[in-house]
């Protein structure tokens, strides 16, 4: 997704989706046979917008979708990917700790919908959520992965809080149906926890 950024006066790439699809809805052209640009938010011709949509897709990582996820979207492929990331984190640890999500403060607030030739319109959007493991009890340790070792070196942590990034697509009728979530791509941005507390002592 494009967007025009006023202050350079051009055209910037600000939002990139992996998608479970390679055939998007069929977007509605103007009489020069550009697409149509409507309002993410506050739009009343949609059966929701992309504030609604984005808490949506933060109850599907920290519930399950019990809340608002199973309400606004529709079963698809993303929404049923995220609700399983959600099932699989609870029982990662088995009873040596936990694992929960949550939604975390988003600076991406900037949405973009283009019109769908049903009257919908496919919105993309940003979420940001973290991800905390915690040991069940003292005596246990989390070792940062390789992955991680930029934020937490090879410290071992009583816990560890993961932060995501996310930009999400999803299409949205323009009638009272539920919305279909087509893709969304994650990065893990920051990790941080506190050490053990023998590794403290040691420091």
């Amino acid at each position: 997704m494009f967007a025009e950024q006023p202050q350079h006066e051009r055209w910037e790439m600000a939002s990139v989706v992996d998608l479970d699809s390679q055939k998007l809805p069929d977007v509605a052209l103007d009489r020069e046979g550009y697409a149509t640009a409507v309002a993410a938010n506050d739009n009343k011709h949609l059966a929701a917008d992309a504030d609604l949509l984005r808490t949506a897709v933060l109850d599907n990582f920290a519930t399950g979708g019990t809340n608002t996820g199973s309400k606004v979207f529709a079963p698809t492929k993303a929404s049923k990917r995220q609700v399983k990331v959600h099932s699989d984190a609870a029982t990662r640890f088995g009873d040596k700790g936990t694992s929960v999500f949550d939604g975390a403060d988003n600076r991406f607030t900037d949405a973009y919908a283009l019109k769908t030739a049903d009257g919908g319109a496919l919105i993309v959007f940003a979420h940001t959520h973290t991800q905390t493991d915690a040991v069940a009890h003292s005596g246990l340790q989390l070792n940062p992965g390789k992955g991680d070792r930029a934020w937490l070196h090879d410290v071992p942590r009583t816990s560890i809080t993961y932060t995501f990034v996310c930009n999400d697509a999803a299409t949205v009728p323009a009638k009272a149906e539920p919305s279909r979530l087509i893709g969304y791509t994650c990065a893990r941005t920051d990790a941080s926890g506190p050490p053990v507390p023998s590794w403290s002592h040691r420091a």
